[in-house]
């Protein structure tokens, strides 16, 4: 009975994570040409060398070998059946089958998909610090998951033609500022948080005498702070969900740091804890396009389009393409894995919202069934605001000329 159940459940995780079918080496040769015309259309006046994703996570658990980690918590059943479940599908969306392996499998799959696009272009890869307390210790109990600095540089001096690098430094650790500037010294210009994950008050008054001297080097430096807004749904999160508020990035921004905001803030809205800055039941979204269009923070802050055509964010799509005053604040970031996860993307609900045709969903299908990366660009430059027709300019899926090289 319990090999029934192990097998049905890993059956089950298959068909809404990486529900697949072909190799991506295999796209160029088997697509219909109605695929290929929309794929074509998608990089028209996008130059290969300029294209960008500035949101693309590294996934391990080869704690022994690269210091990646998974909380065990997410591992087994017997820890919690729905966070097993969820961390299968994750692993099934990102082609790993060996745990043993799953540092080695995970890059392996990636860098199939991006080397098998017409046009790559330059991944910003995330590293991930643990969940910190404010005394500055880490937690791995209340850590879903961590990928190490020293990692992520590994593999994008293995790979700097596809890859660029995306710290992750916990503000409250003791030695935040020191490792910042280390690599601020070495050229690294983009920091990766998660506050509602990793346990940070991006303007927390009791950690001023950190967060001070953290944004102070980065704004020396012109690194950029990557910080999810909005509600956390991908990781352990749901007693600190009001970090996320996106207000809370203008002590930053304040201090001169340029922030973007992932996924515009597209999850939640202002709480009980927030009612002093926003009032409550207010969509992040709102509040994230608010300061968006503040004049004050017109070169400073920007925010990724990243997730924003999952089911669950996708009804913020119309309100963000008809804002064009924030256009050229915007920039692409994939998520990966989270594309490849089958049930998170439909495409059918895409269709009959109107944000893509029956025609182009057919297509857009039969690219994720080789490479669920590659669709995740072809589909963000297809889909069209439901009402006037507005799509994002070719202006998000490029280097953006405020923002550092990557």
């Amino acid at each position: 009975m319990l090999l029934l159940v192990g097998s049905g459940l890993w059956v089950g995780c298959n068909m809404v994570g990486g529900a697949f079918e072909y190799e991506p080496k295999d796209l160029q040769k088997n697509l219909s040409a109605e695929a290929r015309a929309l794929m074509d259309q998608a990089f028209e006046n996008i130059e290969p060398l300029v294209r960008r994703d500035y949101h693309t996570h590294i996934l391990g658990m080869n704690t022994e070998l690269n210091g990646t980690f998974v909380n065990e918590g997410w591992q087994s059943p017997w820890s919690g059946l729905i966070h097993y479940m969820q961390f299968e599908v994750y692993k099934s969306s990102a082609a790993i089958t060996d745990d043993e392996q799953a540092d080695a499998q995970f890059l392996a799959r990636l860098k199939d998909l991006i080397q098998h696009m017409p046009r790559s272009g330059k991944f910003g890869i995330m590293a991930f610090d643990y969940f910190h307390n404010e005394q500055g210790q880490p937690d791995p109990l209340l850590s879903t998951f961590h990928v190490p600095n020293d990692y992520v540089m590994k593999l994008v001096q293995e790979n700097p033609d596809i890859f660029f690098p995306i710290v992750s430094i916990h503000p409250y650790r003791e030695d935040a500022t020191q490792v910042l500037q280390q690599y601020a010294e070495q050229g690294v210009r983009f920091v990766k948080w998660l506050p509602n994950a990793m346990g940070i008050h991006p303007s927390s008054e009791t950690m001023k005498d950190k967060l001070d001297p953290y944004y102070k080097i980065m704004h020396q430096y012109d690194m950029v702070l990557i910080s999810h807004t909005g509600d956390e749904k991908a990781t352990e999160a749901e007693e600190f969900q009001n970090l996320g508020n996106p207000l809370f990035l203008r002590k930053a921004l304040d201090m001169g740091v340029k922030v973007v905001m992932a996924h515009v803030a597209s999850l939640g809205e202002c709480k009980e804890d927030d009612a002093s800055l926003c009032p409550v039941g207010t969509p992040y979204i709102d509040v994230a396009m608010q300061m968006l269009e503040e004049p004050r923070y017109q070169k400073l802050l920007f925010a990724d389009i990243s997730a924003l055509t999952q089911d669950n964010r996708k009804d913020n799509l119309n309100a963000v393409l008809a804002n064009t005053a924030i256009h050229s604040q915007l920039i692409n970031g994939s998520d990966y894995p989270l594309p490849a996860v089958n049930i998170v993307i439909q495409t059918r609900t895409l269709e009959s919202s109107g944000y893509i045709t029956a025609e182009e969903r057919t297509a857009l299908n039969e690219i994720y069934d080789y490479n669920p990366l590659l669709f995740d660009f072809v589909l963000k430059r297809t889909l069209r605001h439901t009402e006037t027709g507005m799509k994002f300019p070719d202006s998000v899926f490029v280097e953006h000329p405020l923002l550092p090289t990557g």
